[in-house]
């Protein structure tokens, strides 16, 4: 039997716009579904009674009564909590481990690996070469995903060139946004509670021709919409926090991906990167 979860991924792409709001809904309020009636589902989640329950239909259950059914079951079997709720108790049942240490760092590489094992090579070869081909690289992130867009902008200004964090203040974003062609490459990192902001600026780059990658934690996140290739490091909870190792990992591996397009060139950023950047310090400390 497909668990509910999956059942509404699957189906997502046939709903109705309206139907997508609650699809969305159920995904975002887990634990909301199973104590609320369908019209107030409807209510909360910007749609009818009537939608809810056709949304129901659409992905082949019965009714209401066998959503609440399954995703109760779903809950109970997957134990989904909080971002904060989840990292502790993860972490909880690991305390008394005389290797703790150990057991974390591992539990940490599964995740990495399921990550990788899920992530297409065509797509990645693709998206790789545009990041490398990109006249200018423009970063995404809020909240938690900022750290990230960080990290990410840092690494790629010591190897190449016209890499910017986008910048949210109007008069700031105004002038970013005139700057958009296609020889443009924007990286979207957008993850649960999905950020308002990072996507309607991911919408304004794409409508502008630039060549969008998302980053993102499920498959209908709404950052899909807006991107010509989405990376998607699913895990069974939403917990933003355990995300991170995964995500950083993944960032690092999209630099590597992208340098694998022309070693000596990457090699070379980073020899002038070093010599500048150590003859620079010599002359401000001397």
């Amino acid at each position: 039997m497909i668990p509910i979860k999956k059942k509404i991924e699957q189906h997502f792409n046939t709903l109705s716009k309206s139907q997508q709001k609650v699809a969305n809904f159920v995904l975002n309020n887990p634990t909301f579904i199973s104590m609320h009636s369908a019209a107030e589902v409807g209510k909360k989640s910007g749609a009818s009674e009537t939608t809810v329950i056709r949304f129901c239909y659409s992905i082949g259950l019965d009714g209401y009564a066998q959503l609440q059914k399954e995703w109760t079951k779903y809950l109970l079997e997957h134990s989904t909590n909080s971002t904060l709720g989840n990292y502790v108790s993860s972490k909880e049942a690991l305390a008394s481990e005389q290797q703790l240490c150990e057991k974390v760092m591992k539990q940490m590489g599964k995740q990495i690996a399921n990550a990788a094992s899920q992530i297409d090579p065509q797509q990645f070869y693709k998206a790789t070469k545009k990041i490398h081909e990109a006249k200018t690289i423009y970063l995404i992130g809020a909240g938690g995903s900022s750290f990230a867009a960080q990290w990410l902008q840092f690494t790629l200004n010591m190897l190449r060139p016209n890499v910017k964090l986008v910048q949210t203040d109007t008069s700031t974003l105004i002038r970013t946004l005139q700057e958009i062609d296609e020889t443009a490459v924007a990286i979207i990192i957008s993850l649960h509670r999905y950020y308002k902001e990072p996507i309607q600026i991911a919408e304004q780059f794409h409508k502008r021709g630039a060549y969008t990658i998302g980053i993102t934690d499920t498959n209908v996140a709404p950052i899909h919409q807006y991107v010509h290739e989405a990376f998607v490091l699913q895990q069974m909870e939403l917990s933003t926090i355990d995300l991170m190792p995964v995500l950083m990992a993944f960032l690092n591996t999209l630099v590597a991906g992208m340098m694998s397009h022309d070693i000596p060139y990457y090699n070379q950023q980073r020899v002038n990167y070093d010599d500048f950047q150590n003859s620079f310090l010599a002359n401000r400390w001397s």
